[in-house]
């Protein structure tokens, strides 16, 4: 039985080593600035995105890759293996994942492909990736690996503050007015993923409120398998959070990074936040 091989797009947040480690294809997400298109991850990283942005005057949006990239990449590994799990980004936050069937179809019959919807985005798709890879390595079949993704995608949890409130704004989490009025009052939204979706949940007014929060947030979690904090033009109040996890959980690594353009999208360019993965055996 051929190995299975696995595909997903650039909002995963997958380290270069990740990648080359397990032989993951990565799909970019297309990322539009004002009137131009750029790949994440193949003509922009963070800090470029940045500086494109502050050339425009609207906010930035991400695009599902087109349905000829999830082609071309279906069709090359369908020489190298017949199973393909392809993994994307939440479904209500971009139509990723429909592109992606809609490419499997047209190779219906010559390659087993499985899409599935991770519910999430950033490095809470990328705990699923690579937990994925990991069962990909060891032989594991793709029905196998199927169940597996299937069972520890209710196990992730993403909770982010966003300081630039005309991004909840846009996507209707917020009335206008409460935008002009928070941005006023320096108000912080703590946004969260429920079913696949970001939500707003609370509201806090400063920084030591943000630290405070996030890590409630997470030792809330009886069974952590992973922590993830990821954050942008937050270094302080990063480094604040990260000191008290590493007390709390000194035999648990914690990712930390700069997240990604793509979801920088939705939440900003200074957003503060954490993604956990909880045991997933503790939901059956």
């Amino acid at each position: 039985m051929k190995p299975v091989r696995i595909v997903t797009d650039s909002s995963a947040h997958l380290t270069p080593d990740e990648i080359e480690r397990f032989g993951i294809r990565v799909v970019p997400m297309r990322l539009r600035i004002g009137r131009r298109i750029y790949q994440e991850g193949v003509e922009l990283n963070i800090d470029s995105y940045a500086r494109k942005l502050s050339a425009v005057k609207t906010l930035p949006r991400a695009q599902a890759p087109l349905l000829q990239e999830f082609v071309d990449v279906y069709h090359a590994l369908s020489k190298e293996t017949d199973q393909i799990l392809s993994l994307h980004i939440s479904g209500k936050l971009s139509n990723t994942v429909q592109m992606a069937r809609t490419a499997a179809a047209s190779l219906r019959g010559h390659t087993r492909i499985t899409i599935i919807d991770s519910e999430s985005i950033s490095r809470g798709l990328g705990m699923v990736v690579i937990r994925a890879a990991e069962e990909a390595a060891r032989g594991a079949a793709l029905p196998d690996i199927a169940r597996m993704v299937r069972g520890i995608i209710p196990s992730i949890f993403l909770s982010f503050f966003v300081d630039d409130l005309n991004y909840p704004e846009r996507d209707g989490m917020i009335r206008r007015s409460q935008a002009i009025l928070g941005t006023m009052l320096r108000i912080h939204p703590l946004m969260e993923m429920r079913e696949g979706n970001l939500i707003v949940m609370e509201k806090v007014r400063n920084s030591q409120d943000m630290v405070e929060k996030l890590f409630t947030f997470i030792n809330e979690f009886a069974y952590l398998k992973e922590i993830s904090l990821l954050q942008r033009g937050n270094t302080q109040d990063a480094t604040q959070l990260l000191e008290r996890l590493e007390l709390a959980y000194p035999d648990l690594p914690v990712f930390t990074d700069a997240y990604h353009p793509t979801l920088a999208t939705f939440i900003g360019l200074t957003g503060l936040g954490v993604i956990v993965r909880e045991q997933a055996d503790h939901y059956f």
